[in-house]
């Protein structure tokens, strides 16, 4: 997922913990940043994704990474 968008270690370590659910202040207190940085880095993550929100994040991501290992999944059970 990291590579496929070119996102840093810090910004994939970021996502990681949105697509976890958590809030801009928890984050801040897990990795240690300001929660003005952990904005800073989703802006860029949101960027590089095409995105705009946490919740287009999500659904991006998921419909990009899931759903094809979904369908893969799926279509080898059929056979």
């Amino acid at each position: 997922m990291t590579a496929a968008h070119g996102l840093t270690a810090r910004e994939a370590e970021i996502t990681a913990l949105v697509l976890q659910g958590h809030a801009t202040a928890d984050i801040s207190r897990l990795t240690r940043l300001s929660p003005y940085t952990v904005q800073e880095h989703l802006t860029s993550v949101f960027d590089k994704t095409g995105v705009r929100s946490r919740r287009d994040l999500v659904a991006t991501l998921f419909a990009r990474h899931s759903t094809p290992r979904v369908l893969d999944d799926a279509t080898a059970a059929d056979h």
